[in-house]
């Protein structure tokens, strides 16, 4: 049994883990900031924990990623939206993304993984992530992309472009092709984009504890 389990267990999701512990030993719980990233990072770490589980018996994780997906988005969405110039059309535009996404869910079902639903709550992120980069170049406010604020909020970004570039075509034979040593072009992809998001999750957390050694 625990040898199953552990040949189900994959080198991004060891990764995972330990980018959690690394959370726990070193980044404070006081800022909202804090607060946002390790429900985030509990989250991914619980998904594929399960998600472990499930496929060593041979069990369908589709339903697990969907609810992990919109939450994911959810999070980072609000943490976003908390970071910028509050506005009111923000507020609307969450709404509408919850509401969006529970109908894709209702049409789609939400036993198979919905590429549509993950693309669409990556494209709110972006749009939103831009138009505010947009304004703060506007403003030549240019110590906010130095800022750690911004490399949080940045975290998500190759993840969420890659992923929807691999899935939004729905193209099952293009993403199964194999690059080399029996890695698919999706697999390729997903570990790019995941060390990618992960690895600046760990830059913040470090700057973030050299700003608080420094006080």
């Amino acid at each position: 049994m625990i040898k199953t389990i552990f040949n189900c267990v994959t080198p991004i999701q060891i990764y995972i883990f330990v980018v959690l512990v690394i959370a726990l030993l070193f980044h404070s719980l006081k800022s909202e900031n804090a607060k946002y990233l390790y429900v985030i990072l509990l989250l991914n770490a619980a998904t594929e924990f399960i998600s472990i589980l499930l496929m060593s018996k041979n069990k369908p994780i589709g339903f697990l990623i969907n609810i992990s997906v919109f939450f994911h988005n959810c999070l980072w969405l609000s943490l976003l939206l908390k970071s910028v110039k509050k506005r009111d059309i923000y507020r609307l535009i969450f709404i509408l993304f919850v509401v969006s996404y529970l109908l894709i869910f209702y049409f789609d079902g939400v036993s198979d993984f919905s590429c549509l639903a993950f693309v669409f709550g990556a494209f709110i992120y972006l749009i939103i992530f831009i138009v505010e980069s947009f304004y703060e170049l506007q403003r030549e406010a240019f110590s906010f992309f130095l800022s750690n604020q911004f490399l949080l909020l940045s975290a998500p970004i190759l993840f969420f472009i890659g992923l929807s570039a691999a899935l939004g075509f729905q193209d099952r034979a293009l993403i199964r092709t194999v690059l080399f040593s029996n890695v698919s072009l999706y697999e390729f992809i997903a570990y790019f984009v995941n060390i990618i998001y992960y690895t600046l999750i760990i830059v913040y957390i470090y700057r973030e504890k050299k700003l608080k050694d420094a006080e």
